[in-house]
């Protein structure tokens, strides 16, 4: 029975992963702000909440502390990507318990992910360079959101550029797990950084070319993402 029930969940992770990888690609790839890029943004959000959700018990069963902790690394990023459109003038000190409670739970897992990299690194697996990565990654961007929490940033465009990195970084997170699983003969540490060697400078040109674009038109006003 608990085989049956592994195979059905694994099924759903997948199918779901598959239209995560094609709505994402469909949110990068489309007008921010237009019909599409909402529809698509809401599509990935939605498939990676099941993605998450499925890891979970994945991971319990099959004793992958690193799938567990990547499931929570890649759910924290898309959460607060969503969330960002939420708070886009929040109001100094105050948020909503939901955003305080990722925050320090990708704290809490940031600091483990990059203990047990690190020992994994010393250990001989070179595995542990990608843990450690993301574990840091995570822990980063949870320091800077709480910070931001509490002064929030004084440009009224920052949770446009915020709501671009975290989904950014989660769409990387997708592709990672994608190229982990099905391109095998490639060498493990390609696979679980590559995405992000490549990802992460698009990330920064993306930001960069629209706050020039803002900048050209004045004061600038991003595109709604309601």
């Amino acid at each position: 029975m608990l085989d049956v029930l592994h195979d059905g969940t694994l099924v759903v992770h997948v199918a779901a992963g598959v239209v995560a990888l094609l709505a994402g690609a469909g949110a990068l790839l489309t007008a921010k702000g237009g019909p599409r890029h909402i529809r698509a943004g809401k599509t990935y959000v939605l498939t990676m909440a099941v993605v998450v959700g499925t890891a979970f018990p994945l991971a319990i069963v099959d004793d992958d502390l690193f799938l567990f902790a990547i499931a929570v690394f890649s759910g924290y990023l898309v959460f607060t990507g969503y969330r960002v459109l939420s708070r886009k003038r929040p109001t100094p000190g105050e948020t909503a318990p939901v955003d305080w409670a990722a925050h320090l739970v990708m704290v809490a897992f940031g600091l483990a992910m990059v203990a047990v990299g690190v020992n994994d690194v010393l250990a001989g697996d070179g595995l542990g360079w990608a843990l450690g990565s993301f574990g840091a990654i995570g822990l980063v961007l949870a320091l800077r959101e709480l910070r931001s929490i509490v002064a929030p940033a004084a440009d009224p465009r920052a949770w446009f550029f915020k709501h671009i990195v975290f989904m950014g970084a989660g769409y990387i997170a997708t592709v990672t797990a994608a190229v982990t699983v099905n391109l095998t003969m490639v060498p493990p540490l390609f696979r679980w950084l590559g995405p992000t060697a490549v990802g992460t400078p698009l990330i920064v040109l993306t930001t960069s070319r629209y706050r020039r674009r803002f900048d050209r038109g004045g004061a600038g006003t991003p595109p709604s993402t309601d």
